[in-house]
């Protein structure tokens, strides 16, 4: 009981916190560039879906493997069969809850095994990360700013989420009574992939708890650099943080450095 209040102090205290979490850090030089908040404990919302992609290419390297998926959670894609390659995409570009909930369930062991082993790799990198659930709905699923860029710093040697998760739109073409039907999904991070070409890997997250969160690797000048924000009240904010972030001190130094 005493560890169930403690939990929900976290959540609603993170949750009327004034200002973001903000944490920027150089992979390459493993240096701590700015912080704000960085060690403050918050739900990530569907940030999550970054460690699910991990475990579930740990799992199996077999993107053209067909999973049925039968969502019981709201999903873009119609139930049917899909391979596991179609299932990261809608799950990285449009943040798909149901084809998270589907890589899961294939694990060996089912779903509840899927989410041992990401609370265990967590662990295993130093992650001081809890996660209830594939998807990031559930707000127990919590990290702070530092612990989500110590994240998607792994999420970088992935090439399956560097290709991915960088996607502006994705395409699904599925048959239905004798039909050719498309479905379209477009990145929810379309306008930061749009006016930054130096963003190599992007999850964005947004539940009413968690409010509105991002995890980005940037490459510049052989450079990589983590860019997290967690809690930003709306999504200009969370926009205009990273815009500061890249013009302000990312891109500005890279202009520094070529002179």
């Amino acid at each position: 009981m005493r560890s169930f209040i403690f939990t929900l102090l976290m959540i609603f205290g993170s949750a009327q916190a004034r200002e973001p979490s903000v944490y920027v850090y150089n992979i390459t030089k493993d240096h701590v560039e700015y912080q704000q908040n960085s060690t403050e404990y918050r739900p990530i919302a569907s940030v999550t879906k970054l460690m699910t992609a991990m475990v579930a290419l740990d799992y199996s390297k077999d993107l053209f493997r067909q999973l049925d998926h039968r969502p019981s959670v709201k999903s873009n894609l119609p139930a049917g069969r899909y391979t596991r390659q179609e299932l990261l995409n809608a799950m990285l570009v449009r943040s798909d809850n149901g084809a998270a909930e589907t890589l899961a369930a294939d694990y060996p062991g089912g779903r509840k095994e899927f989410i041992w082993k990401m609370n265990q790799q967590a662990k295993e990198w130093g992650i001081n990360a809890v996660f209830r659930d594939p998807t990031g709905l559930d707000p127990h699923n919590m990290a702070t700013a530092g612990d989500i860029g110590t994240m998607v710093s792994y999420a970088v040697g992935y090439w399956v989420i560097r290709e991915t998760s960088v996607q502006k739109t994705v395409m699904f073409e599925r048959r239905f009574k004798k039909k050719l039907r498309t479905i379209q999904l477009n990145n929810t991070n379309r306008p930061l992939l749009m006016e930054f070409d130096e963003i190599v890997v992007s999850k964005t997250g947004f539940t009413n708890p968690a409010r509105y969160c991002v995890a980005l690797v940037v490459e510049t000048n052989h450079q990589q650099r983590a860019i997290v924000v967690l809690g930003a009240p709306n999504k200009s904010r969370r926009i205009d943080t990273v815009q500061d972030i890249m013009y302000n001190h990312v891109l500005d130094e890279n202009l520094q450095t070529q002179r």
